[in-house]
């Protein structure tokens, strides 16, 4: 915490601004937005490596991307590339590229700087390069067609929404090919591990520095095409205590909190000087039966499961900051099925039990990790399962060994958390109903013939044709799948009530700052 004040008494020159009553004014000049949030997780600033929420929000604002899709993801719009078509089979789009859109670095964005750059995703074969290699099947299907148009070759039919989900990930980023070769060395010749604390995008900021577990430190770019965000410097600055988050934003030494706990929100929301947001997310928390565990191979048992969780229970957990929904496809997304058959039914819960050859009860290990709210998740689905005679053994470990127990199946049940990669169903399908994905379905040993409506709804060009393959899908999985939905959580913020145009979207970690100011 010393250290914390220290570090913004050096960052930041004191301004006094107009006070709320009731509320400190705050310390942070109009031309500056300073962030507290918990950045310890944060890996790489490399477009093709950076996969954590926190840096893939960061690069967002260093980089840009052949498209954008408004908050809603109804439809694409044009980025760095102003317009586009697509060939009569949907496999090939052409894009013409914007004119004048420049780096950081001065050097003009053009059709070989996108080809690199999708390129470089590709060789490097690193975390997120899925996303594209899922349907862009070899460097070569991206190319460069003179100095202002881009012909890129996907492996299947492309809908065009889809297109553009995959098209506006950060994964998709454009590089500066020059500052990479540059910076390129025998051993890293594409300059991976420069590019991990570096910039070289073309984006609204530009990356000032990188002080591990410490701040990040982005300035407004003067040459943005789109022109200069009203937001001159922008810290991120490393706070992970919650507490520490709230007394910083209520003092004033910050203009938003990011990771504050529920309890803490509802304190604030109200208090002069602050407002708290809240927005749905593209996230869901659910609970995972291993299908290849005696009793869970039986769908009768998954369903008994289904009906003894006390979903209610769960969001007063949570301090109401999960929205109620049993399917994948999250509220909000494209596909959306809204249908929520499972409640707590002990009858019913019991007579399956029976149906399912376990009248009797049985024993399972649940592992979670101590993040919040898992241990009290936890403890209360172990007090819900013993109701139908499943005596749960709870195990709270780290994180990291939560999951190596789930990538390698060893586990009978298990709490987690899925966010989508990208704002359309297929992402969600595919990792809870493909089994050949090895995602989840694979992780849970649950190998399904909807897997074949999955593979078969990413291709479907007709709009209604493919929401209702999804519908159909999501059907399957809630009442066939190893999982039980515990809802969908909310995300909040909370911040000074002078910054205005911060909206946190419902996809990942993003907070658009190019169009935020302050009064």
């Amino acid at each position: 915490m010393a250290r914390y004040v220290i570090v913004m008494s050096l960052l930041f020159v004191l301004a006094v601004l107009p006070a709320t009553a009731g509320a400190p004014p705050s310390r942070v000049p109009l031309s500056v937005l300073v962030c507290g949030m918990d950045i310890q997780s944060a890996v790489s600033l490399d477009p093709a490596q950076g996969f954590e929420f926190e840096t893939t929000w960061i690069m967002q604002h260093l980089y840009d991307q052949l498209v954008e899709l408004p908050r809603d993801f109804s439809r694409p719009l044009p980025r760095l590339a102003v317009s586009w078509s697509a060939s009569a089979d949907g496999r090939t789009y052409t894009f013409r590229l914007r004119p004048g859109a420049r780096f950081h670095s001065g050097n003009p964005v053009d059709a070989r700087a996108v080809e690199f750059s999708f390129r470089r995703v590709m060789q490097l074969k690193l975390a997120p390069s899925f996303i594209l290699t899922d349907f862009i099947s070899r460097p070569e299907d991206v190319v460069a067609v003179g100095s202002d148009q881009v012909r890129i070759t996907f492996n299947q039919s492309m809908p065009e929404n889809l297109m553009a989900q995959i098209l506006a990930n950060e994964v998709a980023s454009v590089v500066d090919p020059a500052i990479v070769q540059r910076n390129a060395t025998a051993d890293d010749p594409l300059a991976n591990r420069w590019l991990t604390d570096h910039d070289a995008g073309s984006g609204p900021y530009e990356l000032i520095g990188w002080s591990r577990n410490l701040k990040v430190e982005l300035k407004a770019f003067d040459g943005y095409w789109a022109g200069r965000p009203r937001m001159g410097r922008v810290f991120i600055q490393n706070i992970p205590e919650p507490t520490a988050q709230q007394l910083a934003l209520q003092r004033g030494d910050i203009d938003f909190a990011a990771n504050l706990f529920p309890s803490q929100v509802k304190a604030l929301s109200g208090q002069p000087g602050i407002v708290v947001k809240s927005t749905p997310t593209f996230g869901l928390e659910y609970l995972a039966m291993n299908a290849d565990y005696e009793p869970f191979r039986s769908r009768q048992v998954r369903n008994a499961v289904r009906w003894a969780v006390d979903y209610e229970g769960i969001k007063r957990i949570w301090e109401d900051a999960i929205d109620t929904g049993q399917t994948i496809v999250p509220a909000g997304m494209f596909g959306h099925l809204s249908d929520r058959p499972f409640r707590k039914d002990l009858t019913r819960a019991r007579t399956l039990m029976r149906e399912g050859g376990y009248e009797r009860g049985f024993k399972a290990e649940l592992v979670t990790s101590s993040a919040f709210p898992r241990p009290d998740e936890a403890a209360k689905i172990k007090e819900d399962l013993a109701q139908i005679g499943i005596e749960v053994e709870v195990r709270v470990l780290r994180g990291a060994e939560v999951l190596a127990i789930y990538r390698g199946q060893r586990h009978h049940l298990t709490i987690g958390r899925w966010g989508a990669d990208y704002a359309d169903p297929d992402n969600l399908a595919k990792a809870f109903g493909n089994f050949d994905s090895r995602v989840l379905a694979w992780r849970n040993q649950w190998d399904h013939p909807v897997k074949q409506t999955v593979k078969q709804a990413v291709v479907e060009r007709n709009r209604a044709r493919r929401e209702a393959m999804y519908k159909e899908i999501q059907r399957i999985v809630l009442e066939e799948g190893p999982y039980v939905i515990l809802g969908y959580p909310v995300r909040q913020v909370a911040m000074r009530n002078n910054v205005k145009g911060l909206d946190p979207s419902p996809l990942a970690f993003t907070y658009n700052f190019s169009d935020v100011s302050k009064e």
